[in-house]
């Protein structure tokens, strides 16, 4: 399994809603990124979700694997020609060995047992390959919103699980069996109306666990104070995510830990 159980159940509610939602990547990503790969024959996307990192992907790569333990998450991907989507956890895959030349985990590192996830990583990457693993957790839109977002915050804190201190902590202590590259900073930008923002937070996984266990309406009066803060529903402002980013190149050499 790559997820705790109750995050998988978390992660298959409302997947349409769930992909809707998703902030898109930043292009200078993956301008930074891709070049860095030895080839663009074939890519995996671990953990795949709705397949927004896939069918970006897609764009570059001749054929991309995308894999999730959900099924629901699946069945709400985005097709694209060159993406193959499959059911499968990160940890025991039926991939060859030295295939990828680029493995990418985005929001989702945090969930895998790592100790299993390495050795099977490092196992299907290329000589010279790369893995890069990524996510966001807070925005940042105006003093005011923020300051109302806050409350919000405050609300579902308890409902995030211990495993997203790996994700804030920039990845620091996730063991990764391989080179570290210095990578630069990036933040998604987002130019979104009220509703959309909303939407967002409310499909976050803490926010999703703390209306299972409070009830639906828990999160209404934060949901104002951000409506009243945010200023006419259709105004479009922009909403920035850091994100926190670690890259790593397997060496030239091959081999994997066994």
């Amino acid at each position: 399994m790559n997820m705790e159980l109750g995050s998988v159940a978390t992660f298959s509610l409302y997947p349409d809603l769930y992909a809707r939602f998703r902030p898109s990547y930043p292009e200078e990503l993956y301008d930074w990124l891709l070049p860095l790969c030895p080839g663009r024959q074939r890519a995996w996307d671990c953990a795949t979700g709705s397949g927004q990192t896939a069918v970006r992907l897609g764009e570059s790569f001749s054929r991309v694997d995308a894999t999730d333990i959900s099924s629901s998450q699946l069945s709400a991907a985005e097709p694209h020609t060159q993406v193959y989507y499959r059911e499968c956890p990160a940890e025991v895959t039926p991939f060859d060995d030295d295939c990828f030349d680029l493995i990418c985990v985005s929001q989702a590192l945090h969930w895998f047992h790592l100790p299993s996830f390495w050795p099977e990583m490092q196992r299907v990457l290329k000589p010279g390959g790369i893995f890069a693993a990524w996510g966001y957790h807070h925005c940042v839109v105006s003093p005011e919103v923020d300051r109302a977002c806050s409350v919000l915050w405050s609300i579902i804190e308890p409902f995030w699980s211990s495993r997203c201190q790996l994700l804030w902590d920039d990845f620091r202590g996730s063991g990764c069996p391989l080179p570290l590259l210095k990578a630069p900073s990036f933040t998604i930008s987002s130019d979104w109306a009220l509703d959309h923002f909303l939407g967002f937070l409310n499909t976050t996984s803490a926010s999703k666990l703390c209306k299972q266990a409070l009830g639906e309406s828990i999160l209404d009066d934060a949901c104002q104070r951000i409506t009243r803060a945010w200023g006419p529903r259709n105004q479009v402002r922009r909403v920035d995510l850091p994100l926190h980013l670690m890259v790593a190149r397997k060496d030239d050499a091959g081999g994997y830990a066994g």
